[in-house]
């Protein structure tokens, strides 16, 4: 998106003009000089307690996103600690000569997430990290019981995450007759049901004739000793 709001200090207002609430100072967020991406200098004043809406070809991301809500953001992590900061994706400061008025704010993006097994609406809405900041800072720890960090709470640290599922929610285990659903067959019969029946299957079995193991016996008469380096390549 091209970012350029056309000549130099727009004045957006109000609607109504006659509603005397808005008029008052305190009423509106003030913006001088922006010049976040492609804005020129912009100067304008939004109204608050009511619905501004930023219309035109291009500049309402850069006004909103890259200056407004880069501001508050700013601000609001100049009173977290340093430590904690590490967790909140941060998106920068703006450039701006000024910003009066503004208060906390939250901003919904445009593009659509990309979730991963780790995905949670907590991580993708960031509202994860608030929680782990407050048992941190707030929690009421047990009797000799160490002050653990937020990333401490967090399942994608070493510190935080299960030592069986790794942080996932769920065990992803095999066993060997999962592995080799019929034990009759021989390894050159594709008695190890996880190799692909491709080229990648057969390079595995041209590798273990290669290492001298055992192709052509039932894999029921196999020694465990063969069995266990064969699954492990499973």
């Amino acid at each position: 998106m091209s970012d350029d709001i056309g000549p130099s200090r727009h004045k957006a207002r109000p609607v109504r003009q006659t509603d005397h609430a808005l008029a008052e100072p305190d009423n509106f967020v003030r913006v001088r000089g922006a010049r976040e991406h492609n804005l020129k200098n912009v100067d304008v004043d939004i109204p608050r307690n009511a619905l501004a809406v930023f219309t035109g070809v291009s500049g309402k991301s850069s006004l909103a996103f890259g200056t407004l809500y880069a501001e508050a953001q700013r601000r609001y992590f100049e009173s977290v600690a340093p430590y904690a900061r590490r967790l909140i994706d941060q998106v920068g400061v703006p450039e701006v000569d000024s910003i009066e008025g503004l208060p906390p704010a939250v901003a919904l993006q445009q593009q659509r997430g990309a979730p991963n097994a780790r995905s949670t609406v907590g991580s993708v809405t960031t509202l994860s990290s608030l929680v782990r900041m407050l048992y941190s800072r707030a929690g009421t720890y047990p009797a000799r019981q160490p002050m653990l960090y937020a990333e401490d709470f967090s399942p994608n640290t070493v510190e935080g995450a299960c030592p069986e599922c790794h942080g996932l929610g769920r065990i992803y285990d095999v066993t060997e007759r999962s592995m080799v659903p019929d034990d009759s067959l021989t390894i050159r019969e594709r008695a190890v049901a996880a190799w692909l029946p491709a080229w990648h299957g057969q390079n595995l079995r041209d590798i273990l004739v290669t290492l001298g193991y055992d192709v052509d016996t039932p894999w029921r008469d196999l020694p465990k000793k063969v069995l266990s380096p064969v699954l492990s390549h499973a």
